[in-house]
């Protein structure tokens, strides 16, 4: 089950990767950098919202689904009902954000992105699937939506649309991933649970989710910061040269998803039933993401300028150094997904909280600095240091974190170790 979860994770990636090459490249060297610096900024608003709209709650629906027995659905129908409703207000939120950021260009095209917002209830029934295990579902589903959703791009491209139909075909993703899980929910009769609602289940997910959503929040902007920041202080051309390289370097990034939603409910029970072997899991998975980290790094240092070049064109050719620093930073930015998802596990949220908000601090400060004088390149290394300290350092320093901090700095030398424990990993993760 695990396999074919990951292998259905990992397809649904490659799907994405194909897909954001060739025709999410295609879109940005169409635009060029300035009006691909205005799409960016407010698909920034529009991930910020998003996740203001989820309320944190994926992850600990994720876990709470996989433990719970009889009152699961009541759980799925309160969350599913949580997010609909916020997302309703995250909506004239992210409106207003865009106005105020942008003026009424971005609230244009923002408007069109943020209408999907409401839509996120749909992650509910994704958690149920997750946590049973059954993350095929999940990428199907992916798949699906982005196949379609990339194939309206290609079309508004060839027609020499304008940013609000590429902004529909963004949004046309999320609203066919609502409409199929909706609609399978109906088909086996979940409609009655998702419509459910307890307030005292309300406040227990809320309890749990919002200090995660806190943390998170802290990471996201630590994610996204940079992208606001530049183009308030550089402009939008500028703004869309970091915008390009972060639609690649986020190829990678989203490795840290993916193994959370393969490998979360295992981790959540050999937590409460086999300590030790919970231990060793960390610690494997904390090599395999050091590994994808350091294949980031020697690729973008190799590779990085002439797949810009190809991909985007001249106009586009400071992109290759941001990669290059983006590839330094993947390795933290790894482990601290893994370290977030541990510690959610581990009741020990608090510390993601205190770590991010310190580390966005921190990245807003760098790039007070750099930006001004280094543009693009000045933000992606003020990320990598933000990150190192905030989701490494972090883990060495302060004695509650360490013992985690001991697996990440034993997943740094995993190309020593990992090819001996990768042959019992079956084993391992039963």
């Amino acid at each position: 089950m695990i396999l074919r979860n990951l292998s259905w994770l990992t397809v649904s990636q490659i799907v994405r990767l194909v897909t954001g090459l060739f025709v999410g490249t295609w879109l940005t060297r169409a635009l060029g950098p300035e009006q691909n610096g205005l799409l960016g900024t407010a698909l920034v608003i529009s991930s910020l919202m998003g996740f203001t709209a989820e309320l944190g709650l994926r992850q600990v629906l994720i876990k709470e689904l996989a433990t719970r027995g009889d009152d699961a659905g009541l759980v799925l129908g309160t969350a599913a009902r949580l997010m609909l409703g916020w997302g309703l207000v995250c909506f004239g939120l992210a409106c207003a954000v865009a106005w105020w950021w942008g003026g009424a260009e971005m609230l244009a095209v923002g408007s069109i992105l943020y209408a999907s917002l409401p839509l996120n209830a749909y992650l509910a029934v994704l958690s149920r699937w997750d946590a049973a295990q059954q993350s095929q579902r999940t990428a199907r589903l992916g798949i699906l939506a982005n196949g379609l959703a990339a194939l309206a791009r290609v079309v508004c491209i060839l027609a020499g649309a304008d940013l609000c139909w590429a902004a529909f075909t963004i949004v046309l993703e999320v609203a066919i991933s609502a409409a199929v899980a909706f609609a399978w929910a109906l088909r086996h009769g979940w409609w009655a649970e998702l419509r459910s609602w307890d307030t005292q289940v309300a406040r227990s997910l809320l309890a749990e989710s919002l200090p995660l959503f806190l943390a998170h929040s802290g990471t996201l902007l630590l994610l996204r910061v940079d992208q606001l920041m530049i183009y308030q202080m550089r402009g939008a051309a500028e703004a869309g040269v970091y915008a390009a390289a972060t639609r690649l370097s986020e190829i990678v990034y989203a490795a840290g998803p993916l193994v959370i939603m393969t490998f979360m409910p295992i981790l959540s029970r050999s937590f409460q039933n086999e300590p030790a072997k919970y231990l060793r899991q960390c610690a494997w998975l904390f090599g395999a993401l050091s590994l994808v980290a350091y294949g980031s790094i020697v690729f973008w240092w190799l590779a990085g300028g002439a797949v810009v070049e190809l991909l985007y064109g001249k106009a586009f050719e400071q992109a290759a150094m941001v990669l290059l620093v983006h590839g330094i930073a993947t390795l933290p930015y790894l482990h601290g997904e893994l370290r977030s998802a541990l510690l959610v596990i581990e009741r020990k949220t608090v510390w993601s909280i205190r770590c991010a908000l310190v580390g966005l601090v921190l990245n807003v400060l760098l790039n007070l600095w750099l930006v001004r004088d280094h543009g693009a390149v000045g933000a992606a290394w003020a990320t990598a240091i933000a990150y190192t300290l905030v989701w490494f350092g972090s883990s060495l320093v302060l004695p509650a974190l360490r013992p985690v901090g001991l697996q990440q700095l034993a997943g740094l030398a995993s190309p020593v170790w990992f090819w001996r424990e990768s042959r019992r990993w079956k084993l391992l993760m039963s």
